[in-house]
């Protein structure tokens, strides 16, 4: 018999899709327990810290959406063989956080700034943060060379050379970005170049790709309801 486990979040994905996208690979069963915004006011002062993701394990409580990432990775086999795996997949997981920073300002920002600041993000604070991912996948498994043609020769996942939370975290960022619906992108003009960005880090590309076409990754992705609100 598996564990007994419930997630609590919003009905968006947010903070929270990474973990079930993680407890999905695992084979977790888990009762999915989206609330309302109107219902959150009530549960708020319930909670370990007074926000969301919340998850129970067996009876034990759980808060920090890192630390819940970390605890399933560990958990369902997604953390890597050793320490220095958890280590590098760790270190990535934490590239991404610096991602997640920018977001809500680009988000939730004034009208007459927004444009500017998508324009910024996707000029500046993505390249940078993809020449990051990019380089950690060509140390993983080797690098560029030339032959009688170009030849790419690179590692697959970010971690161990194994399929870890690493690389679901990246799949995350890379998916919100491409994500027409990506609130960070709406009544803004001129940023369609994000749907090509990946183009130019192949390495990144081919793995956001893998995560997407995992059997049981697909199922879910192909029947996951939509958010509400959209875009977040």
């Amino acid at each position: 018999m598996g564990p007994a486990v419930k997630f609590t979040y919003f009905d968006l994905l947010g903070k929270g899709e990474l973990i079930r996208l993680l407890l999905t690979k695992g084979g977790v069963d888990f009762e999915d327990n989206r609330i309302s915004f109107a219902e959150w006011g009530n549960m708020k002062p319930t909670t370990t810290f007074g926000q969301l993701p919340m998850m129970t394990w067996d009876g034990l409580e759980m808060a920090q959406s890192h630390a819940i990432v970390r605890y399933v990775a560990k958990k369902v086999g997604l953390a890597g063989k050793t320490d220095e795996d958890f280590f590098q997949a760790d270190m990535i997981l934490e590239h991404t956080n610096d991602i997640w920073k920018d977001m809500p300002g680009l988000r939730f920002a004034a009208p007459d700034v927004k444009q500017a600041k998508a324009e910024e993000f996707l000029k500046t604070t993505f390249p940078k943060f993809l020449d990051g991912a990019e380089k950690m996948l060509k140390m993983r498994g080797g690098e560029w060379y030339a032959g009688n043609q170009v030849k790419m020769r690179g590692g697959e996942w970010y971690a161990g050379n194994q399929l870890t939370f690493a690389d679901f975290a990246m799949y995350m960022v890379l998916f919100f970005i491409s994500w027409p619906e990506e609130k960070g992108f709406q009544d803004v003009t001129g940023c369609d170049g994000r749907f090509k960005l990946l183009d130019n880090y192949p390495l990144a590309k081919a793995n956001f790709i893998k995560i997407q076409n995992i059997p049981e990754i697909k199922k879910y992705l192909d029947t996951r309801k939509p958010g509400n609100p959209p875009g977040l």
